[in-house]
């Protein structure tokens, strides 16, 4: 027994042994894995017009993790691609630590075909994750060709009302697959057999209709049944005006053989319940024309004492199809408002607790024939009725007429309201709890911000920023949802554009906004005010420097360089248009510069928010500047050095045009030496060295002038904050942060904003009054960027490397948040106590951080319980003021340091 004993051990102890010997040509696998794969930053798209880049994230138990080279296969099947056969592209190994943004070189991909793919990756020569799990792609209708049908319409009659679409489909065989591909102007919705396909609302996104028009595409094949299907397609005006439908749905057979509907399909056309709805004035619907008739197979005549129509065809609008990229518009939260009071008998006025973006739905019974009406707003009268003045002609009213016989449910479709408070009229009874529900509805990106501190005012503004961007993203970024406006202001964006891009992923939102301005721009290379440009002027005021930051942003967050490559022209084009607007280096005109900074410090306090103090053509001649920096560095990336020594030639020659006319040596600061103008310039980074302190130092005097408030508009007040802090004036930025007194985002507060105002003031009127304006919203940068110390670098694109730099006011004792990237997610904390500093970091697979830890000596900061010297992962890059800079890899880890 004894010696079957040892034979067995022998063998077990030979058998590992010849297990543990690595084989030739195989790698090892390791403790890391790839996941989240995405084409085009979607999970698994379909419908998309592009060549998708991939990217894809690591997740490793240890510290430290690089990648050195991935592998990606590409195939036309899932069988395929499970054998390895990657007959579409392989991209062999290859050694780039590059996991966003990988292109998929020399390959023609065919409209409608769908497309597996996988990645692998290696962290060294030997270590290499298993293959991911599949992702896929499918491509849309990618030329002219593949669209057969054309757009329909019905002019001749029911002007203003929403016109429903309708066809009868009766499958030949068993479906195997459909697609539908649909856009309808301005807004739709698709049904098959009354049920709704999908979960968007106002779609499609909005466009220069006669530059671009998105469609949407749908897998469908669930819908369908093998007996005759009605199709019915609502369309409303929306921002086109008049309902215009271009659909085709597309059917493949267990058999593989093909059969599509196109627009001959759906030429019936009728009113319906939905009797009329705008973007403004709200929605009108009559129950009482909502039969099953209008669903079901077939086309009765004489349905609700009218007759079908025939749709016809018609050329417009004339924009290009584009496949809708951008996440759709949806219902993303619902809320139970509070019944505030019963103001009059019969006239309720709920309050949803916040002000946002959004509708009323009911659930109600009562006789036929009732009418009940909703009217929305941001404000109440004294007598505790809605208060619709600051609307200005938008009558934001929906209205709904019962049906009669039973509980009836109703909410509105192709319009949205601005509001906190709405009004009530013609309800049969009391509304019990769940009749009336709140619904929020804005463009469905993740929020991937959070930021808190000990600072529970700090905290309140934080919140106020997030539900105003939330408010304000309707495929394009809105200036308000409330009133008669609810434009893509690129004066605001420019400011707003880094708050809102730490607080949403907007990877998809920003390209889409950025083709929106290229579509307004003429020959000359203007753009306008607005975009899509339905208001506004043109040329644009030059404060729109948002037209290429949006192209730097996206390259910084998302390592996104197509958005460069694709609009390089067009930003070029408007630069030169703006150079060509100069005398003796000054930009000729402007528009809006700095503003509405407070009351006292408007040119004109009864009417538009010109600031007195801030010459308008400075500001426009140091946007100009900006965009021409930007434009050299964007240049740089695509590799046109002659271009980029160019532009940072004119750059530095309107810097000297700028001090030329604008510094004052008398006063040793700009213009009227007030804080916009001084805080511009050091952000500028124009300021000659020998005078910068003499700058800040006015600046600092300015603010304790004010009894540390601010006297900045829309723009200068993400400078203000930027400059104090960097400058060494931390705790002078903090005190205007943190301000509960009239101008200050606490005031806000104080006065009952949920959401940030217009104007600093609070004002009510048909004027410029809105109550959820995100433009002054860049406050909330300044809490990642500083506070948290976040920071992403052109240089290292798509964080690839980024800084951790938190400041830390006195008056503050933590500050903890954290950001979700493309390489994973940031997190940062620090906390005081006594006289040591705690800071926990988190730092995402695949990349690395400067971490600046605000200790005098290195030796008395600690990671874990080591000394930062002993930690193997750590770096010692240099010291710089009063804070140690380390090179730290990914992982998680915790420093102590002495303050």
């Amino acid at each position: 027994m004894n010696r079957q004993k040892e034979v067995k051990f022998c063998f077990l102890l030979l058998l590992c042994s010849m297990l543990s010997i690595p084989v030739k040509g195989k790698e090892k696998a390791t403790a890391f894995r790839v996941f989240d794969l995405r084409s085009e930053y979607q999970t698994n798209p379909i419908g998309i017009d592009v060549s998708p880049r991939l990217s894809w994230r690591v997740q490793s138990k240890q510290r430290g993790f690089s990648q050195a080279a991935y592998q990606v296969l590409v195939a036309s099947s899932l069988e395929q691609l499970n054998v390895k056969n990657a007959d579409v592209w392989n991209s062999g190994k290859t050694f780039s630590s590059q996991s966003v943004g990988v292109a998929i070189y020399n390959k023609v991909l065919e409209s409608r075909q769908r497309y597996y793919w996988k990645v692998r990756v290696w962290k060294n020569a030997h270590e290499v994750s298993d293959w991911s799990a599949p992702a896929s792609f499918e491509m849309g209708l990618l030329s002219a060709d593949d669209w057969k049908s054309g757009w329909i319409g019905y002019v001749p009659g029911m002007p203003g009302r929403v016109l429903y679409f309708k066809g009868t489909f009766t499958p030949r065989k068993y479906i195997k697959q459909a697609r539908a591909y649909v856009s309808g102007l301005g807004f739709y919705e698709l049904y098959i057999n009354r049920k709704k396909v999908g979960d968007h609302v106002l779609d499609p996104a909005q466009s220069s209709y006669s530059k671009r028009v998105y469609y949407a595409t749908y897998d469908v094949s669930r819908y369908f049944n093998q007996t005759a299907n009605s199709i019915v397609v609502p369309v409303a005006p929306g921002w086109l005006g008049t309902p215009r439908l271009r659909m085709q749905i597309e059917v493949t057979y267990q058999d593989n053989t093909t059969e599509t509907l196109n627009s001959d399909s759906f030429r019936s056309v009728i009113g319906g319940p939905i009797v009329s709805s705008t973007i403004f004035d709200g929605e009108n619907y009559d129950a009482r024309l909502d039969t099953d008739k209008l669903y079901m197979p077939g086309i009765p005549q004489g349905l609700m004492n009218e007759e079908w129509a025939w749709a016809h065809n018609t050329d417009d609008p004339t924009g290009k199809m584009v496949a809708q990229k951008i996440e759709p518009i949806r219902v993303v939260e619902e809320i139970t408002p509070t019944l505030k009071q019963e103001v009059r008998t019969g006239v309720y006025v709920f309050d949803a607790g916040r002000n946002l973006a959004g509708w009323v739905a009911l659930q109600v019974n009562g006789k036929r024939g009732t009418k009940v009406s909703i009217r929305y707003a941001e404000t109440l009268y004294k007598d505790g009725t809605v208060n619709q003045e600051n609307l200005r002609n938008a009558k934001s009213t929906d209205t709904y007429i019962l049906r009669g016989g039973g509980t009836e449910r109703w909410e509105p479709a192709f319009t949205y309201h601005g509001f906190r408070y709405f009004q009530i009229e013609g309800l049969p009874d009391k509304p019990r709890k769940g009749d009336i529900v709140v619904k929020i509805v804005r463009t469905d990106v993740a929020k991937t911000g959070a930021f808190e501190c000990s600072d529970s005012l700090l905290n309140a503004v934080q919140k106020l920023v997030v539900n105003t961007e939330a408010s304000n993203l309707h495929s394009v970024p809105t200036d308000c949802p409330q009133r008669d406006e609810r434009m893509g202001w690129l004066n605001d964006l420019t400011v707003r554009i880094e708050q809102a891009i730490y607080n949403f992923n907007l990877s998809r939102f920003y390209p889409k906004f950025i083709d929106d301005i290229q579509d307004t721009q003429d020959a000359k290379g203007t753009i306008t005010c607005v975009a899509p440009f339905r208001f506004g002027m043109r040329p644009a005021d030059p404060v729109s420097a948002s037209y290429l930051l949006l192209a730097q942003k996206c390259y910084e967050f998302y390592g996104d360089k197509r958005i460069i490559s694709a609009h390089f022209d067009g930003m070029k084009a408007w630069v030169d248009y703006l150079c060509a607007r100069t005398k003796d280096g000054i930009v000729d005109y402007s528009y809006y510069g700095d503003w509405c900074p407070p009351r006292e410090f408007l040119a004109d306090p009864n009417g538009s928010g010109v600031s007195k103090d801030t010459p308008g053509k400075m500001i426009s001649t140091g946007y100009l500047y900006l965009c021409c920096k930007l434009l050299s560095d964007m240049a740089k990336v695509l590799g046109k050095q002659e271009v980029a020594l160019r532009y940072a030639h004119i750059a530095d020659e309107t810097a000297e045009a700028i001090n030329r006319h604008y510094w004052n040596e008398e006063t040793g600061g700009y213009a009227s030496n007030n804080q916009a103008s001084n805080s511009f310039a050091l952000y500028l980074g124009i300021v000659d060295a020998n005078h910068i302190q003499r700058v800040v130092n006015n600046l600092v005097e300015d603010v304790k002038k004010h009894d540390y408030h601010l006297t900045t508009g829309n723009l200068c007040t993400k400078y203000l904050l930027e400059m104090l802090t960097e400058y060494g004036y931390i705790d002078v930025a903090y005190k205007i942060a943190s301000q509960t007194t009239y101008p200050s985002w606490g005031f806000m507060l104080s006065n009952g904003a949920t959401t940030l105002w217009e104007r600093w003031e609070f004002l009510t009127g048909d004027a410029m009054n809105s109550h959820n304006h995100p433009m002054m919203g860049s406050v909330g940068s300044w809490f990642y960027k500083y506070l948290l110390g976040i920071v992403p670098e052109f240089e290292h694109p798509g964080f690839e490397e980024f800084t951790i730099r938190p400041y830390m006011p006195q008056e503050l004792t933590f500050a903890k948040g954290s950001l979700e990237t493309v390489k994973g997610t940031i997190k940062v904390s620090w906390k005081k106590e006594g006289n040591m500093l705690t800071m926990d970091i988190t730092i995402p697979e695949n990349t690395k951080a400067k971490v600046y830890i605000p200790a005098k000596d290195k030796k008395t900061v600690t990671e874990g319980n080591r000394n930062i010297s002993h930690v193997k992962e750590i770096t010692w890059l240099t010291e710089r003021g009063n804070n140690i800079v380390l090179l730290v890899p990914s992982g998680n880890y915790h420093f102590r340091c002495k303050l």
